[in-house]
């Protein structure tokens, strides 16, 4: 039986919806600009964040199959064109503002608390593998009160690499001590979970949520089609 456990975050343990494309998110966006002295509409930010982070990703992949980026580093360089110094605090400030403005709903789905404090207390290690920023991963997991229940997090903005690149799954293994050899992989994506976790070694579970994507084969051994996470091997024994 598995003695690990990785789960992925996002419409697997957090039930979340965003827009990041809504013009108002960069339009008020534009007002956090302006109040520091760069003063730039909403579109135009936009768009130079697109090119930036498009341009850092790019000189990423020179390294890596499936690079992330960190999204203050991202603002830096926009800031910079348009005069300013901003600091480390006002970096992070302005990637809270992001996630805040473009948020619209974000939850635990049911069972996630106690499912994994049940792993735990039999003695299995619980790491959580996300693609996204850390600045706002870690801030969410807090919020939910999940944060303390994982022996380690692994996320992608911070290692450079996402999934479904199994640099990831070596990057938890060397940095949060994870045994892959008894590894299995949670996730609610076909592609970045369940071929990321094959492509790395290791056995997968899917788990289909109202976020997973449609049109994608699902190649995993064990599936769970109504989204209960505590059909998962190993959970009844």
């Amino acid at each position: 039986m598995y003695q690990t456990y990785i789960f992925d975050l996002y419409g697997t343990l957090i039930d979340i919806e965003t827009d990041e494309d809504n013009p108002e998110v960069w339009e008020r966006l534009s007002l956090h600009f302006s109040y520091h002295g760069m003063g730039i509409s909403g579109e135009e930010l936009q768009r130079r964040y697109i090119q930036e982070r498009d341009r850092q990703l790019a000189e990423a992949a020179l390294y890596c199959q499936y690079p992330d980026f960190v999204m203050e580093e991202v603002f830096r360089a926009v800031a910079r064109r348009l005069g300013g110094e901003p600091g480390q605090a006002w970096l992070h400030e302005t990637v809270r503002w992001v996630r805040t403005l473009s948020m619209i709903h974000i939850s635990l789905y049911d069972g996630v608390a106690e499912i994994l404090q049940t792993l735990r207390a039999r003695g299995k290690k619980v790491f959580l593998l996300s693609n996204g920023q850390k600045t706002f991963v870690e801030a969410e997991l807090t919020m939910l009160g999940i944060l303390h229940l994982f022996d380690g997090v692994a996320i992608s903005s911070e290692a450079a690499i996402s999934k479904p690149d199994p640099l990831f799954y070596r990057y938890l293994s060397e940095n949060y001590g994870a045994d892959l050899s008894s590894a299995l992989m949670i996730g609610n994506d076909p592609r970045t979970d369940i071929e990321g976790a094959r492509a790395a070694g290791l056995d997968s579970c899917y788990i289909h949520t109202a976020s997973s994507p449609s049109g994608i084969p699902v190649e995993s051994s064990v599936q769970i089609w109504d989204g209960d996470l505590r059909k998962i091997p190993g959970w009844d024994s």
